[in-house]
């Protein structure tokens, strides 16, 4: 196999745009108050702690996500926006949707929460995956 090179600046534009997804996900504007009430907690109880640790950790779990998601392009030989769909919503479905929801179901989670967070993920990939393949 010829090594070919990620485009580093397309996995770093993809994490960006899942953390940023993830901001407005999981604020009141979007599912932050279907997210507080599945976990059982309050804006109160969320507030302090090491919130630009937990910022820059998300992200870097984005940049992971984004670059197998760029990876698995390469390894296969897609390089467009709907193959990146594909691709996105495979790894999402696959990954996420198939682990996530094994654990909520032992963990007996609210389908609600379970919802919240999967949607989020598998969008999240889906985005990546648009990213990469319109940058490739």
């Amino acid at each position: 196999m010829e090594p070919v090179a990620i485009n580093y600046l397309a996995v770093i534009v993809a994490a960006v745009a899942y953390s940023v997804l993830g901001v407005l996900w999981y604020s009141p504007v979007l599912f932050g108050s279907a997210w507080l009430k599945g976990i059982g907690k309050t804006k109160e109880q969320m507030a302090g702690g090491p919130v630009v640790l937990n910022y820059v950790i998300g992200f870097i779990c984005a940049f992971l996500a984004s670059y197998g998601i760029a990876r698995i392009m390469l390894w296969t030989g897609r390089n467009s926006i709907a193959e990146g769909i594909v691709i996105g919503l495979l790894a999402g479905v696959c990954f996420v949707v198939a682990t996530m929801l094994m654990n909520d179901l032992f963990e007996r989670r609210s389908k609600g929460l379970t919802a919240v967070n999967v949607l989020y993920h598998l969008l999240g990939l889906i985005v990546a995956g648009i990213i990469v393949g319109a940058w490739r």
